[in-house]
């Protein structure tokens, strides 16, 4: 038989495994803007500081 006590640690557990799922999605966010800057700074086709080489990305990307 459920009571109120049984009840909430239920919702309790949860809004636990939501916010784990969460969690695994920032993470996941995080990793690939780290890899993006790192594309950006590590790539040597282009000029040689990270201010330009986001310049050239972004004239790039929008075709001007």
């Amino acid at each position: 038989m459920l009571n109120e006590a049984k009840v909430q640690e239920l919702i309790k557990a949860k809004q636990v495994k939501k916010q784990q799922g969460a969690s695994m999605i920032e993470y996941a966010i995080l990793i690939a803007g780290v890899v993006a800057i790192g594309a950006l700074v590590f790539d040597t086709a282009n000029s040689t500081s990270v201010a330009g080489k986001i310049q050239t990305k972004i004239t790039n990307a929008v075709g001007s």
